[in-house]
C-alpha cells in the first residue's frame, strides 16, 4: 500500500519534528475566530472541506471504487447534543447530513453522495468511523483537520489535481 497525508497544511511550515509553526484553524468550531490575521468564515470553512471531500471522491474515481464501506461506527454526541451543538452553524448540515448522523451503522456501502455526506461528518469531529475499499484504499480522518490515505496504486499523477484544489501531499 502506497501511504500519503493529504491535508491543508503547508509543509513548509512545519519544523524538524513535523509541528506545524503557523497559526491555522483545525476544526468547524473555529468559525468566526481570526487566525494569520484572516476571519474563517463558513464561507471559506466550506471551500477547504469541499477540497477534501472532492479529493475522496476522485481517489475513487482513480480506483474505479464504486463505494466505500464503514465500520467502527462512533457518534462523538447524543443527537439532541449534536443538534444543540451544531445550530451555531446550521446551514452546513443538510437533512442528508442529519440522516447520515444517525442512521450510520458498522458495514454499511457508501456510494458517492453518501461518502460525501459521511466524510463532512469526519471532518467535523461529529463521528468517528473506519472508512475503505477493501485492499484498495483505506481513509483516515483525524482531529485537526488531518487525512491520511492508503492506496493500492501511486497517487503522483494526481498531485497536481490535488494541489490545485489548496491541499499538500506528503509521501509517507
Amino acid at each position: 500500500m502506497h501511504k500519503y497525508e493529504i491535508t491543508k497544511y503547508n509543509p513548509s511550515f512545519r519544523d524538524e519534528k513535523r509541528r506545524y509553526l503557523k497559526d491555522d484553524w483545525t476544526a468547524i468550531g473555529d468559525i468566526g475566530k481570526s487566525f494569520e490575521g484572516e476571519l474563517l468564515t463558513i464561507d471559506n470553512y466550506k471551500k477547504v472541506e469541499d477540497s477534501y471531500i472532492k479529493v475522496i471522491k476522485l481517489l475513487m474515481e482513480y480506483l474505479e471504487v464504486p463505494f466505500l464501506s464503514i465500520d467502527n461506527v462512533r457518534r462523538s454526541f447524543s443527537y439532541e447534543r449534536f443538534m444543540e451543538i451544531r445550530k451555531k452553524n446550521r446551514g452546513l448540515y443538510s437533512q442528508e447530513i442529519l440522516g447520515i448522523y444517525t442512521d450510520a451503522k458498522d458495514l454499511d456501502k457508501l456510494d458517492k453522495e453518501k461518502v460525501d455526506a459521511f466524510c463532512r461528518l469526519l471532518l467535523r469531529e461529529d463521528i468517528g468511523s473506519e472508512v475503505y475499499y477493501p485492499r484498495r484504499m483505506k481513509v483516515f480522518i483525524g482531529y485537526d483537520y488531518l487525512m491520511g490515505i492508503h492506496i493500492s496504486k501511486p497517487i503522483e499523477s494526481l498531485i497536481p489535481s490535488i494541489e490545485q484544489l489548496g491541499l499538500f501531499v506528503e509521501k509517507h
